[in-house]
Formats: C-alpha cells, sequence, structure tokens
C-alpha cells in the first residue's frame, strides 16, 4: 500500500458497537489487490474512501480502530463496552 498525506476521520465499527473516535489515517492510499479473477488490480482512494480501504485492511491484519487511539482513549472504551456487557447480562 502507497499512502500521503495526512487527515483526521470519525471511524466507527461494527465489531466496536455504539463507539465512535477520532484516528488518524493517511489521506490518499493505492492499494494493490486481486479482484475475483485472481488478476492483480489497484485500487486509489482519497479522503473516505482511503479511510475505508485502510481501516478493512487493518481487519485483515488483526487491528481495530481503537488499536490506533491513545492508552488512555483505548481504556475508557473498553470500561464503557464492559459497562454494557455487563447491563445487558442483567436483561
Amino acid at each position: 500500500m502507497a499512502a500521503d498525506g495526512a487527515r483526521t476521520w470519525d471511524e466507527g465499527c461494527l465489531s466496536v458497537p455504539d463507539c465512535n473516535e477520532e484516528v488518524k489515517r493517511s489521506q490518499r492510499v493505492v492499494v494493490r489487490c486481486q479482484n475475483l479473477e485472481g488478476e492483480t488490480v489497484e485500487i486509489a482512494g482519497e479522503d473516505l474512501l482511503s479511510v475505508a480501504l485502510q481501516h478493512e485492511i487493518d481487519h485483515l491484519d488483526g487491528v481495530l480502530f481503537i488499536d490506533r487511539l491513545s492508552p488512555l482513549k483505548r481504556r475508557l472504551i473498553k470500561k464503557k463496552l464492559q459497562k454494557k456487557e455487563k447491563e445487558e447480562k442483567k436483561v
């Protein structure tokens, strides 16, 4: 992946429900991948498409958007999710 520039984007993810945070990402990327026919293709993205490509590539690498946050923000989110999980178990 080739990347250029930087921007901050408000991200969320189904893997971390009800949580959005600002994440710094590259503004433009070029991703090389294979299509369904096995041919190598390049996808260039800027702004939202760039963020989406980086977000999904992170998933392939086992990384969630919260892993890109400061340790303090990550701890706060984990506490929020644990509290929500306890509340849901009571119901």
